[in-house]
């Protein structure tokens, strides 16, 4: 239903896609290379994005060594290698749309998987989990990009409300949820569905995001059910 939502979307705006396209051809070409890249890149870090849930850590203090986390979409997977520091020995799930470079780490485990299928991801978390429920859930998740604007930011809010809807299966009461999502005309959406499940939503953007990005983060805290 989201994706054929989506593709609607897309074929609605298309008249204006050879002007978003040609305004994004310097962001898509240009390389940046800041502190937070030369960071990640000498201390051995997939991404620079850890430099994100760090702050966010720091910040919120969402995860604590003793937590079962699920990290969605954990491409480029950097979170990970921060979550891992933090929970050590702890289960983590991480799933994907693709396979992953895996980690050396006994308690990670992975599964590859569309987030919109959830009748056939549900046995497979089971299977890592049981019938527990975990207490953090994490995503960077990042749509296949357009760069016609209101396209991709759609596409976001639709893979964040899928999140959403598996929290409600997977994440215990009274625990937090980090989303990251393009803010835009539907972001509203996001929100309003992110406070209909927790009693506490603020809206973070790190210091590693660029400027020039429209992405911020939704820190859910205080699951109500």
């Amino acid at each position: 239903m989201a994706r054929s939502l989506m593709k609607r979307a897309l074929e609605k705006r298309a008249w204006n896609s050879t002007h978003h396209r040609k305004k994004n051809t310097k962001k898509a070409n240009f390389v940046i290379r800041d502190e937070y890249m030369v960071k990640a890149k000498k201390a051995w870090y997939r991404a620079r994005s850890i430099y994100k849930l760090l702050e966010l850590q720091e910040r919120f203090d969402l995860i604590s060594p003793n937590h079962k986390v699920i990290d969605v979409w954990c491409a480029p997977w950097s979170f990970l290698q921060a979550i891992r520091n933090i929970v050590r020995e702890k289960p983590i799930l991480w799933i994907d749309l693709k396979p992953v470079v895996p980690f050396s780490y006994p308690n990670v485990k992975t599964i590859v998987h569309d987030i919109f299928e959830f009748q056939t991801l549900k046995p497979r978390v089971r299977e890592v989990f049981s019938d527990e429920k975990v207490d953090v859930i994490t995503s960077d998740i990042w749509p296949n990009t357009t760069w016609i604007k209101d396209v991709d930011q759609y596409a976001s809010v639709e893979l964040n409300l899928a999140i959403c809807e598996f929290s409600d299966e997977f994440l215990k009461q009274w625990w937090s949820m980090i989303l990251k999502v393009f803010k835009w005309s539907d972001f509203n959406d996001l929100l309003m569905a992110c406070k209909k499940r927790f009693y506490s939503v603020s809206e973070y953007k790190p210091l590693a995001c660029r400027e020039s990005s429209f992405e911020v983060y939704l820190v859910c805290k205080q699951k109500k059910r």
